[in-house]
This record gives C-alpha cells, structure tokens and sequence, in this order.
C-alpha cells in the first residue's frame, strides 16, 4: 500500500509540474518560463551543494536501529545550514550593490531574492524529508514530499488560471513559503521520534561536536562523487550546446526530460526507501542486507522497464502535444536515453548500498574515473553524431557508472555482515 501510494504521488507531482510549465508560459509568457527554469536549475545545484557534504552520513546514521546521537546531529546542523544561508545572502547583498558588477545587478530584484529563496527553501525541504525516510517513516515522508513537490504547484495552477497570481515573484512566493512549512513539519515529525526515543534532554556538547566532525569526514566522499555524478548527468547537453544548433538540442533536452521520468518515479518510490532499509539491514542481528538489495533492485527494475515501455507506447502521442516529429531518428533518441535511465535506477540502489556499506572513498575514486573518461568520449561521438552521439554519450556513462558501483557493492561481500553492523553501530556513537 505504501508503495501505491508513493507512486501515486509521484506520478500526480509529475503531471502537476509538466501542467504548471505550460500555464506559466500561457498566463504569464515564456520569460516567465524563462525565470521559472532559472529557479529549477538553480535549485537542483543548490539541493546537493548547500548538503555540504554531511547528508549523505547523517541520512545513514539516521536509518540505523538507535538514531539518536544522529538526531542530536541533525539539530546541530540544520543550525549549520542556517547559518550559511543567512551568509551567502549577506553576499548577495553585498555584491548586488556593487559597481563592478553590471549583468548581476540587471537582474530585477524579486527574481533574485525569489530565486534565492527557493534554493535555499528547496535544499532545506530536501534535507529534512530525506531524514524521515531515514527514520523509516515513509508515509510521513511521502505526504510532505508531494506537498512540497506538487501541492503547491497545483495551487499556483489554479491562481494563475485565476488571475489571482500575476507575476512569477508571486510563484516563487508560493514555492518557498510551501518549502518551508514542510521543512517545519519535517523537523516537527524528527522531534515527535526522539521523544520516542526518550532520548536524554541535556546534549553531550563534546560528543556531539565529534560526531559532527565525523558525519562531514564521513560525508565528504559521497559529496565529493555526488558533485561529479551531477556533472554527467548533463555533461553531454553541456557538449552539445556548443556544437548542435539550438533546435536540435532543444529537441534532446526534450527526449531527455520525459526519459528522465522513469529514474524520478523509481527513485521516488523505491531507491528513497531502500537506502535506509539496506542500513537497517547491516545494523539489524540477522542482516538480511543482500535479501533487501535483491528485492530492492528488481523492484526498481520492473518500475522503470514498465515505465519505459508505456512511454515508448505512447511517444507519438508524446511528441505531438508538443509538436515534435517522431521521425526514426527521434525515436532512436528516446530509446537509447530511456535505456540510459533505466541503467541509472539500477545504479540508485546500488548508490544506496555503497552508502550503507560505508565506501565513500571507493565510490569517489570510481565516478572520478568515468568522469575522466566519459567527458572526451561524449566529446567525440555528440562531434561524430549529434544528438543521437548525446544520447550513445548519455548510456555509455551510465554503463560505466553502473558497472563500477556494481563491482565495488559485490567485493564488499567479502566482508562479514557482523563486522559491518558493528561498525555501523560503533561509528554512529
């Protein structure tokens, strides 16, 4: 049931961003669109950067049998994260009344501090539903990531048919303020579990400073891989825009968005709850961890290959709504990025593994390799072929991404399951 439900949610959270683009762009025009793309680029970046490199470790420790030194963690850096917002935007304003930056201060003031503000409140948002997740309440979890996916975007839709909002800014209101209330409503639910936990009111200032020393030593890898992995998830489109005209990436960037769906439906209903579930795993007596993986991944597999064969089904369909040819070298595109993308769910849960078997430093080493490799490789074929060379590009990456995680998770079976729940546990205190 959990299951049905955060699919459900997800796919309505989809089609209430799809919609909310193309309202946008007919109530308040395509510079608003313009804007409105700004926010989401922008706000993706800062998901992962403003992390710091402690959520990766935090979310682990989180998902272990005894949470609570993590949950004191948690308190400590949500102050942490705070603190760095109200910094950069001391630097913003600096800079903003500065001479020596022109195009900056071209910038209108609203969409600045707008967009800055759904960055911050995205980061803040992400960070503290991920932390339910890793508490094991996926249902908790699933609610207020949908409200601060989705819900507001079908408020902003209805405001915007109704002209009660009439300007982007006023978008961007909606967007943050609803972050922040389930950011609220998070931190609220991470108490009501220590107070479960009857943990001891009185912190352990000594302690806790070592433990938040070694959550970003421990971190520090996964963000390190996390920030390159980011980098090829748009390398090849960052290539191409150099040497495709315009038309034809936009027509890529298109076959990339809906093929992108599937991976953002099975991570949001697999790959989310089964990283805690695989540290649960090592943590727990009988350490079912390579039962869970099992599962895990033949769950995501089915998700994403039925996904993939609905949208090959009705691609035409697809295509046509936004006036795209679906010619056989369209189709081929979308294909081969489908193909990539359900590669990249696969390497989700492994991702989840790695972190539950504690391999930042592998898994660094790894991605760093393939980016190495990968980047004049996309040069050449997206140079050779073009958009179908972005799309060969695209799937050759994730080959190699899955491939590495894949070997690095199986050598980790060499290790006792006893000796990683001991670790685990002592690691966490």
């Amino acid at each position: 049931m959990q299951f049905l439900l955060r699919l459900t949610l997800r796919l309505v959270a989809l089609a209430l961003k799809f919609a909310l683009t193309i309202v946008v762009a007919r109530s308040l025009g395509f510079t608003a669109v313009a804007d409105y793309g700004l926010a989401l680029a922008v706000s993706v970046v800062s998901s992962k950067l403003l992390g710091l490199g402690f959520s990766t470790e935090v979310n682990r420790r989180l998902s272990l049998a005894d949470p609570s030194d993590a949950i004191r963690d948690v308190r400590r850096l949500l102050l942490l994260y705070c603190t760095v917002y109200a910094a950069i935007a001391v630097v913003v304003a600096v800079l903003r009344g500065s001479p020596g930056v022109g195009q900056f201060n071209a910038i209108r003031p609203g969409i600045l501090w707008g967009v800055m503000l759904v960055a911050f409140s995205e980061h803040a948002g992400l960070e503290t539903t991920s932390y339910l997740f890793s508490l094991h309440r996926p249902r908790a979890g699933a609610v207020l990531l949908f409200i601060r996916t989705a819900a507001w975007a079908g408020i902003a839709i209805v405001g915007l048919l109704a002209g009660v909002i009439r300007s982007v800014e006023m978008v961007f209101t909606l967007w943050w303020a609803t972050n922040v209330i389930t950011a609220v409503a998070a931190c609220w639910c991470v108490w009501q579990t220590a107070r479960e936990l009857k943990l001891a009111r009185h912190d352990r200032t000594t302690r806790i400073a070592d433990s938040v020393r070694s959550v970003w030593m421990n971190g520090l890898p996964f963000f390190v891989a996390t920030t390159v992995l980011s980098g090829l998830q748009y390398a090849e489109r960052f290539i191409a825009s150099g040497v495709i005209s315009a038309d034809a990436l936009g027509r890529y960037v298109f076959a990339w968005s809906i093929s992108n769906s599937v991976q953002t439906i099975a991570y949001a209903t697999i790959a989310v709850t089964a990283g805690p579930r695989l540290v649960r795993a090592l943590s727990a007596a009988e350490c079912d961890f390579w039962t869970t993986l099992r599962r895990s991944l033949r769950a995501s597999a089915g998700i994403t290959i039925t996904a993939a064969i609905a949208i090959l089904i009705a691609h035409r369909q697809i295509f046509r709504i936004a006036h795209e040819p679906s010619s056989s070298e369209e189709l081929a595109t979308l294909l081969t990025l489908l193909a990539s993308f359900v590669l990249r769910s696969v390497a989700d849960i492994y991702w989840g593994a790695a972190i539950a078997l504690r391999l930042g430093k592998r898994v660094a080493v790894a991605i760093s390799a393939v980016a190495l490799v990968s980047v004049p490789l996309e040069w050449m074929m997206v140079t050779e072929l073009g958009t179908m060379g972005a799309a060969f590009a695209h799937l050759t990456g994730s080959i190699g991404i899955v491939g590495l995680l894949i070997v690095l998770v199986m050598r980790a079976a060499t290790v006792t399951p006893a000796a990683f729940a001991n670790g685990s546990s002592a690691h966490a205190s």
